[in-house]
């Protein structure tokens, strides 16, 4: 059954083309090199162009945690905790139900 991620943040103004270079590169490779990714995508809020999510795919909870052991993983994401805005994100995780 596939696991689907939707992880919010909230950016500073200034600091919005930083996490986008940072985040098209998680992008990229999340895409590219983690086995069990079905999709790894940015969306940005049409109300808020400070507030983003990462909105995900994965064939199960193994290929998850997987790639939240890789390393473009954990690199990357402890450098987009510096453009928060102090405002909380959060992730949520989902289940297929039909």
């Amino acid at each position: 059954m596939s696991i689907r991620v939707v992880a919010n943040n909230y950016i500073r103004e200034d600091a919005v083309e930083q996490y986008l270079a940072i985040t098209k590169e998680l992008v990229e490779k999340t895409n590219k090199l983690d086995k069990g990714c079905i999709s790894y995508q940015l969306a940005r809020d049409v109300g808020d162009p400070t507030h983003f999510a990462v909105i995900e795919e994965w064939e199960d909870q193994a290929s998850l945690d997987a790639h939240m052991r890789a390393e473009h993983f954990t690199t990357l994401i402890p450098k987009l905790g510096a453009f928060g805005s102090g405002k909380e994100g959060g992730i949520t995780l989902f289940e297929r139900v039909f």
